[in-house]
C-alpha cells in the first residue's frame, strides 16, 4: 500500500467530515460551534503532518566521529548510538576485523559505513534500520544475508529490537554442500503465518538452509548424510527450536513457538510498562486475541469471566446498554465505576471504541498496582491500550459479523382463560362479583410476549490498515455496529473511526497521536419498572387482542388492566445521540540514553442528546394521551488533562533502576440544558421534521446548569531490582481537588510493593518444569473523589424560588439555600494489603497466580438526612462510614501446542474469586441506609455488620393452613385468614410490625468464576467460554405484579401452586384482590436464588489454507453466544446488575430488566 495514497485522503475526508458531522447533528450556539471546528480541523492537520512523516520516512541520519585505531566494535556502538540504527554480524567476525581511524562531521550514515569498512575484510548492507555485517565470501556469505534479511522482515521485526538480541550471535557460521537427497517444507509461526530466515541444520552435520520470504525452504542430503535416522533442528530467534526426525518423508512442515524466555509479555502499569514476571503488585490481562475470541460490541463484554475478581454483569440487554464493572467488590455506597484509561487518556469512555481495536488490557487490581493513579483510582483502574503501526509490508484487515438475537426463554404466564379463571377468584375472595362469567369462552386470547419479542438482526463491521517504517507509523480502522432490539422499538447503532500514529524525527525525538471519534445512536423503550415496556408485556391482559376489528389498538371495555403494549411501543419515541471526539497527542524526548520525558495531552469532546416525543392518541378511557408534547435534555462535555512524565531507566551491575516522576492537570467540564413543551402539530406524529420545540403551543419550561471541577497532581514510582531476583515498587501521588474545601484539598496516596523471583535461587532454578515463580506482596492507600459531587464543601443558593406570604398570599421571587455544604469534608480513601503468587511451567504451557487481599474503605462520604421544614434539597456530605472488603483470588491455565501446522493443540484455563463485603463503620452509630421501591416498600440496608444494600423485609414460615393456625399464630392484619403468607414474629411480641423486618437476602455472589477451552486441527477450531456466579441473591420485583391478586396477569407459578385449601400448597397465597393480609409486602417471598452457570461463548471456525486464497489470513466462524444458563432463578435472566446509573444500592433487584439475548453469529476474518 502506498502510504501517500493511503493517507491524504484519508485526512482530507476527515476534514469534511467531521465539522459537517457536528454541525449536522447538534444545533449548538455558533460560539461553540466555531470551536468544535477549530478543534476538528486542528486534528485534521496533525493527522495530514503525520501522514506526510509517513511518506517522508526514509530520513537522512548524520553522524560525527573521531576515532585513532579504535577497535571496530567501538565505532559500531557510538554509530548505533548516534542513529538508531543496529548492526547484525557472527561474533567471531569481530576478531577477524581490523582497528578504524576516522574523523567525519554531520555525514550521512551510507557515507560513513563506506568509509568505515572500505580497510575491512568484511561486507555490510542496509536493510531497514539493521545493519548486517559478513564475510566477502559470496558462497556462505549470501546465504547468510538472506537469512538475516528474511529474519528482519515483517511483524517479527519488534523481537528483534529487544536488547537481548540485539546483535545475531552464531557460534558457528552453517555450511551448505550439494546432496542427492531432496527435502522440502513450510515454516510458521502459532498464527499459521510464514516465518522466513528459519535456521533448518541437519543434527550431528554442517549442512542446512533457511526458510525464505514464503516460509518454504528446500534441503537436499547425500545418501547416509546424518546418520541412519536423519534429524531436523529448526531455530529461529525469540522461538524454541525443535527436533523433528525425517524418516522416510520428503516434505515436513513446521509450526513454531515462541519462546517465553525471550518473548516476556510485557504489560502496562500506568505511565509506563513492565516485564509480567517482574510485577508486584496484582494486575489481571486480557489480549487481543482473547478479546477476539468472544464477538462482542462493548469491551466490558469481552472481559466476563475472564480475570479473577473481576466482576462484570450486563445491567440490561438492551442494545448498547451499560454494565456493572466492580474489582475486588464494592466499597462505597457511591459511585464504585473503576477508572477507564484509553492509551494513557483517563478521560475517554469505553462505550466510544470497537473491541477490534484493543491490543490489551490491564486490570489493575491492588491497590499497590493502581495507587498511581491515586484520587481515582479507589476502585480499580482498567487501562485499555488499541493497536498501534507495526515496520514492514501494509495489511489490510477486515472483520465481519452478522447476527440474528432471540430471547432466551419466554416467562411463563396465563393464558386467557387462566387469567379471567384466576382474577374471578380473587375477586370472589374479596366478596366481590367475579368480572367474567364464562373463562372457558376466552381461549388462549394473546401471547404478549410473542407480539413484543422480536428475532433482531445485528451486524458489526470493522475496517482496518496499518503499516509503516522504521521511523513512522500508522493504525486506521473504522468500524459501524447495527443492533435491533429483541424487544421491539430498541435499537443501538454506533459508527467509529480511530487513527494512531508514531513517528521518529530524530533519533531523540519521537511524537504521535491517538486519535478516535464516533457518534452513537439509541433507540429506547422504558425499562427496570414493572411499569416499563417489558412489565407491562407481562402483566397486558391475555384477552385484550392486539388490534380491534376495526384496526384500532386493542384494548379492554370492562377490565381495569386495559394497556397494549404494542400500541405503547408505537408511540414510544425516545431516541439518544452521542459523538464524541477523543484521543490524545504527544511527544517523547531521549536526550541521552535511559532517560525519557513525555508530554501527553488528552481531550474528550461531545454531547449527549435525548428527545422523547409522545403523540396525541387515545386507545380507551383508561389510555390516552390528548397533546403531543416534546421533552429534550442535552449534555455537552469537555475534559482535558495534561500529563509530563519523567522516565529514567539504568542497570549499574546487578542493580536495574526504573524511575518515574510527573505532574499532571485534569479537567472537566459539563453543561445540560433541558427543555419540555407541548401541543405539537399533529404531523409529528409521523415526521421527525415537525418535532421541534419551537412549533409547540403550550406548557412550555425549561432549565438547565452547569459543573466543573479540576485535580492538579504530581506523582512518582521507583521500580528497583537485584539481580531479576529481588524487585521493590515504591509509588507516591498527591491530589489536590476542588471538589473539596481549603482544609482538606489535597489527598496523599503512597504505596509500597515486594517481589522474590523464587526461580532465580539455586534450589529452584534446576528445577527444569518450573520457569518463573514470583512471590509477592504489598501495601497501599487510593482515595476516590467521584462520590462528591461538585462544590459538596460550599452551601449552595438557588435563586428564583416563589414564596407565598402574609393574609393576601402575595407570591414574590427570593433565593434561598437548597444545598448544605460541609468545609471540613475529607477524601474517601481505601487501603489494601495484597499477597500473591505467579507461576510459569513446563516451558509455559502451564500458567497459574493465587492473591489474597484485605481491603478496607475508611471516611466514607454519606449524606446525613435533613428535616424537610428546612427548606434544604440536597443534604450535606460527611465522612461516615467504614467497609471491608476481602478475598482470594486463583487463576490457572493450561495449552499443549504441537509442533507442526495442523496438528492438534488445546488449552483450557479457568479463574475463580472469592469476596467477601460488610459494613463496619456507620456516622452516628445504629443509623442505616435504606432504600425503598415503589409498591413493594422498602427492599434493602446499608448497615453495620452486613453487606452493602443487603435485602431487607420480612422472614416468611409457609403459608396458613386453617384459622386455628392463623389464631396460635402472633397477629398480622384483622383480614388475616388460611391462605396467607405467614410472617415470623422475631421479636416475639405477638404482634407483625416493622420491627420484626431483617436481612432477608444477599446481592453479593459469595463467588465469581470463568472457564474457557479452546482445541485446533487441520485448520479447523472451536472454543468455549463458561462465566458464572454462586451465592447471591435476587430482589424479584416484578412479583408484585406478576403474582399479587390484582388484575395484571400472572405466572404460571400462581396458576400451579396458588393455595385454594388446607394442604394445597404451602409456597403461593391465597387469590384475593383485595389482600389485607398485605402478603405482597417486602419479603423474603421476593427472594430468589441469583447463582447461575452460563455459556457464554461457543464457537467454531476455519483458517483457509493461504495456498488455496493466496491471502495473508482468511477465518471463517459461527458462535452463539448466551447459549445455554444453567440457574434456579425462575426470571428471564439472573444476570441483574444495577438499574439506577451504576447505584450500588440498587444491586440485584430485577424490575423486569431487559432480558439478555442468546445471539447466533457467522463472522469472518479476512488479512490481506
Amino acid at each position: 500500500m502506498n502510504y501517500y495514497t493511503f493517507c491524504l485522503p484519508t485526512c482530507r475526508r476527515w476534514g469534511k467530515f467531521l465539522p459537517g458531522f457536528f454541525a449536522g447533528i447538534t444545533r449548538v450556539p455558533p460560539a461553540t460551534k466555531r470551536k468544535i471546528i477549530m478543534t476538528i480541523n486542528l486534528v485534521s492537520t496533525l493527522l495530514l503532518v503525520s501522514c506526510l512523516h509517513i511518506y517522508a520516512a526514509g530520513h537522512a541520519q548524520l553522524i560525527t566521529l573521531s576515532e585513532k585505531n579504535a577497535p571496530l566494535e567501538t565505532v559500531m556502538d557510538k554509530i548505533e548510538k548516534q542513529t538508531g540504527y543496529h548492526f547484525w554480524m557472527q561474533t567471531n567476525l569481530l576478531q577477524k576485523s581490523n582497528n578504524v581511524s576516522i574523523i567525519v562531521r554531520n555525514e550521512p550514515v551510507e557515507k560513513v559505513l563506506e568509509k568505515v569498512f572500505r580497510d575491512q575484510p568484511l561486507h555490510y548492507s542496509i536493510i531497514n534500520k539493521t545493519i548486517v555485517v559478513r564475510k566477502k565470501e559470496p558462497a556462505t556469505g549470501e546465504k547468510e544475508g538472506s537469512f538475516i534479511k528474511s529474519l528482519l522482515d515483517g511483524s517479527i521485526q519488534e523481537i528483534r529490537n529487544r536488547p537481548q538480541v540485539e546483535r545475531l550471535l552464531m557460534s558457528k557460521p552453517v555450511e551448505f554442500t550439494q546432496a542427492d537427497r531432496e527435502i522440502k517444507g513450510k515454516v510458521t509461526d502459532e498464527s499459521g503465518e510464514p516465518l522466513p530466515g528459519v535456521n533448518i541444520l541437519v543434527k550431528g552435520t554442517q549442512k542446512g538452509t533457511a526458510s525464505d520470504a514464503t516460509g518454504s525452504y528446500h534441503l537436499t542430503l547425500a545418501d547416509g548424510e546424518g546418520g541412519a535416522a536423519p534429524v531436523l533442528i529448526f531455530s529461529f530467534v525469540g522461538y524454541m527450536p525443535q527436533q523433528i526426525g525425517l524418516g522416510g518423508r520428503t516434505s515436513i512442515d513446521v509450526q513454531m513457538k515462541a519462546d517465553l524466555k525471550v518473548l516476556e509479555e510485557v504489560v502496562v502499569v500506568g505511565y509506563g510498562t513492565q516485564k509480567k514476571s517482574d510485577v508486584t503488585g496484582a494486575i489481571g490481562s486480557v489480549s487481543a486475541r482473547e478479546i477476539e475470541d468472544e464477538p462482542a460490541i462493548q469491551v466490558g463484554q469481552a472481559l466476563q469471566g475472564k480475570v479473577p475478581g473481576l466482576q462484570v454483569s450486563q445491567n440490561s440487554g438492551a442494545p448498547g446498554s451499560g454494565l456493572l464493572i466492580r474489582v475486588r467488590g464494592t466499597g462505597t455506597v457511591n459511585s464504585s465505576e473503576p477508572l477507564y484509561v484509553i492509551d494513557g487518556n483517563p478521560n475517554a469512555n469505553p462505550l466510544d471504541i470497537s473491541p477490534d481495536q484493543i491490543e490489551s488490557i490491564q486490570v489493575l487490581k491492588s491497590a499497590s498496582a493502581a495507587a498511581i493513579y491515586g484520587a481515582q483510582g479507589a476502585n480499580g483502574v482498567v487501562l485499555i491500550t488499541t493497536k498501534q503501526g507495526k515496520s514492514g509490508k501494509s495489511q489490510l484487515d477486515l472483520s465481519v459479523s452478522q447476527g440474528l438475537q432471540q430471547v432466551r426463554k419466554y416467562f411463563p404466564m396465563t393464558n386467557a382463560r387462566e387469567y379471567a379463571t384466576l382474577y374471578n377468584e380473587g375477586l370472589t375472595n374479596a366478596g366481590q362479583k367475579p368480572l367474567y362469567p364464562d373463562p372457558d369462552a376466552l381461549g388462549v386470547g394473546t401471547d404478549w410476549q410473542k407480539e413484543v419479542f422480536q428475532v433482531a438482526p445485528m451486524t458489526d463491521v470493522t475496517l482496518s490498515a496499518s503499516g509503516g517504517s522504521e521511523s513512522s507509523r500508522f493504525y486506521f480502522s473504522g468500524g459501524y455496529v447495527n443492533q435491533e432490539g429483541i424487544i421491539k422499538g430498541s435499537s443501538f447503532n454506533r459508527a467509529n473511526i480511530r487513527i494512531n500514529s508514531s513517528h521518529t524525527i530524530t533519533p531523540h525525538i519521537k511524537v504521535g497521536q491517538n486519535l478516535s471519534a464516533s457518534i452513537s445512536r439509541y433507540e429506547q423503550i422504558a425499562e427496570f419498572n414493572v411499569g416499563s415496556i417489558l412489565g407491562s408485556t407481562l402483566t397486558a391482559n391475555p384477552e385484550i387482542p392486539v388490534k380491534m376489528p376495526d384496526g384500532n389498538w386493542g384494548y379492554s371495555p370492562t377490565s381495569l388492566n386495559s394497556s397494549n403494549p404494542l400500541a405503547s411501543i408505537h408511540y414510544t419515541n425516545n431516541d439518544t445521540r452521542r459523538p464524541v471526539v477523543n484521543g490524545n497527542v504527544y511527544v517523547d524526548i531521549n536526550p541521552f540514553e535511559g532517560l525519557v520525558f513525555r508530554s501527553q495531552f488528552n481531550f474528550n469532546i461531545g454531547y449527549t442528546e435525548n428527545k422523547v416525543f409522545t403523540p396525541a392518541y387515545r386507545i380507551s378511557t383508561a389510555n390516552f394521551n390528548d397533546v403531543a408534547n416534546l421533552t429534550e435534555n442535552t449534555t455537552r462535555f469537555r475534559e482535558g488533562s495534561w500529563a509530563n512524565t519523567l522516565t529514567y531507566q539504568k542497570s549499574i551491575g546487578n542493580h536495574t533502576f526504573d524511575v518515574l516522576a510527573g505532574i499532571t492537570a485534569q479537567e472537566s467540564y459539563t453543561q445540560n440544558i433541558s427543555a419540555y413543551a407541548a401541543g405539537l402539530p399533529p404531523g409529528a406524529t409521523d415526521n421527525e421534521n415537525l418535532r421541534y420545540l419551537d412549533l409547540a403551543t403550550q406548557g412550555f419550561r425549561a432549565g438547565g446548569g452547569a459543573g466543573e471541577w479540576g485535580i492538579l497532581s504530581i506523582l512518582g514510582r521507583i521500580n528497583y531490582n537485584y539481580k531479576n531476583k529481588y524487585f521493590t515498587t515504591v509509588n507516591f501521588r498527591a491530589d489536590g481537588s476542588s471538589r473539596f474545601g481549603e482544609n482538606n484539598k489535597f489527598g496523599y496516596f503512597p504505596s509500597f510493593s515486594l517481589g522474590w523471583k523464587l526461580s532465580e535461587e539455586p534450589f529452584v532454578k534446576n528445577v527444569t518444569w518450573i520457569n518463573n515463580l514470583m512471590l509477592r506482596g504489598g501495601w497501599g492507600a487510593l482515595g476516590n473523589q467521584n462520590s462528591l459531587r461538585n462544590y459538596a464543601f460550599a452551601s449552595l443558593v438557588t435563586p428564583n424560588i416563589n414564596y407565598t406570604y402574609g393574609t393576601s398570599q402575595a407570591v414574590v421571587r427570593g433565593q434561598a439555600i437548597t444545598s448544605l455544604g460541609n468545609p471540613d469534608l475529607k477524601w474517601e480513601s481505601t487501603k489494601e494489603t495484597n499477597i500473591g503468587l505467579d507461576f510459569t511451567g513446563f516451558n509455559g504451557k502451564i500458567v497459574g497466580s493465587v492473591d489474597a487481599y484485605h481491603k478496607e474503605t475508611t471516611d466514607m462520604l454519606l449524606q446525613v438526612p435533613v428535616v424537610q421544614y428546612s427548606g434544604i434539597e440536597q443534604a450535606p456530605f460527611v465522612n461516615g462510614g467504614n467497609v471491608t472488603n476481602k478475598g482470594i483470588e486463583l487463576m490457572l491455565g493450561y495449552e499443549k501446542n504441537n509442533n507442526t501446522p495442523g496438528g492438534f493443540d488445546f488449552g483450557i484455563s479457568g479463574n475463580i474469586a472469592f469476596n467477601k463485603n460488610k459494613v463496619t463503620k456507620l456516622s452516628n452509630a445504629g443509623t442505616s441506609i435504606y432504600q425503598q421501591l415503589s409498591f413493594v416498600g422498602l427492599a434493602n440496608v446499608t448497615q453495620i455488620g452486613s453487606p452493602i444494600a443487603s435485602f431487607w423485609g420480612w422472614q416468611t414460615d409457609g403459608i396458613f393452613q386453617t384459622k386455628e393456625e392463623v389464631a396460635a399464630h402472633a397477629f398480622q392484619s384483622t383480614g388475616t385468614a388460611p391462605g396467607d403468607i405467614r410472617f415470623k414474629d422475631l421479636d416475639g411480641n405477638g404482634v407483625i410490625n416493622a420491627n420484626d423486618q431483617t436481612i432477608i437476602g444477599n446481592p453479593w455472589p459469595k463467588f465469581t468464576y470463568g472457564m474457557s477451552g479452546n482445541v485446533s486441527f487441520k485448520g479447523f477450531d472451536a472454543k468455549i467460554q463458561l462465566q458464572g456466579t454462586y451465592g447471591n441473591d435476587i430482589f424479584m420485583a416484578l412479583k408484585f405484579r406478576t403474582e399479587g391478586s390484582n388484575f395484571f396477569n400472572y405466572t404460571r407459578n400462581v396458576w400451579d401452586h396458588r393455595w385454594t385449601g388446607p394442604g394445597t400448597s404451602n409456597t403461593v397465597p391465597r387469590m384475593i384482590t383485595s389482600d389485607p393480609n398485605n402478603n405482597m409486602r417486602s419479603s423474603e417471598y421476593y427472594i430468589e436464588s441469583g447463582s447461575y452457570l452460563r455459556v457464554r461463548n461457543i464457537q467454531i471456525g476455519y483458517k483457509v489454507p493461504r495456498s488455496v486464497l493466496k491471502l495473508r489470513s482468511l477465518r471463517i466462524y459461527a458462535s452463539v453466544q448466551n447459549a445455554l444458563t444453567f440457574t434456579k432463578y425462575p426470571g428471564f435472566d439472573p444476570e441483574i446488575g444495577t438499574n439506577r446509573d451504576n447505584n450500588p444500592l440498587y444491586i440485584g433487584i430485577d424490575e423486569t430488566n431487559y432480558p439478555l439475548p442468546r445471539i447466533y453469529t457467522l463472522g469472518l476474518n479476512l488479512g490481506i
